[in-house]
């Protein structure tokens, strides 16, 4: 079940609410700009599956998608790592960034927990499969999977390329409760 957890940032360690009701969770996001909603995943994904396979596989639902929302460029990010050895992308993806186009994430399958750093609070959603998030240009946020990380998440932008990823400096996101810590 998806949940949203909301820090101030002075207090990482101190959460000022807890939402678990998909409605709560909208209403929540949508006062900063974010927009969430859980649409069914219409193709079965396995996380790991190479990010090629999965486009081809999941074209259609993909596709409307793209027309649905206006977005030009896609991508799947997919990791199943059960040895908990770590991978380049876990850990990039663990650091404060943000990109220039606003951009959608979408959850195919497994769970991680989306971190989105807005004005002086940490919105952190526990995503897990069918939730989906649209967010503004330049949302500050990081994604922690886990210790043994396991999902496969579509990122659509409304750029024509898939876009860098600025880091923000710091290691901001280390304050605050990874996946394993909920």
């Amino acid at each position: 079940m998806s949940s949203l957890t909301v820090y101030h940032q002075s207090s990482p360690e101190y959460p000022n609410k807890l939402l678990t009701h998909a409605e709560d969770i909208a209403s929540t996001l949508a006062a900063v700009g974010v927009q969430f909603n859980q649409v069914p995943v219409q193709q079965p994904v396995i996380a790991g599956t190479a990010s090629d396979e999965l486009m081809a596989a999941n074209r259609v639902q993909i596709d409307q998608l793209m027309t649905a929302h206006g977005y030009a460029s896609a991508e799947i990010l997919s990791l199943c790592d059960e040895r908990g050895e770590g991978t380049e992308l876990a850990r990039a993806l663990r650091a404060e960034q943000s990109c220039e186009p606003a951009h959608l994430h979408y959850y195919l399958a497994g769970r991680g927990l989306l971190a989105l750093h807005v004005g002086e609070y940490v919105y952190s959603l526990l995503c897990e499969k069918g939730d989906l998030l649209l967010m503004p240009a330049g949302t500050a946020h990081w994604f922690d999977a886990g210790e043994h990380p396991r999902f496969a998440v579509l990122r659509l932008f409304d750029s024509a390329q898939v876009p860098a990823f600025t880091p923000i400096g710091g290691d901001f996101a280390a304050l605050f409760a990874g996946l394993d810590d909920c």
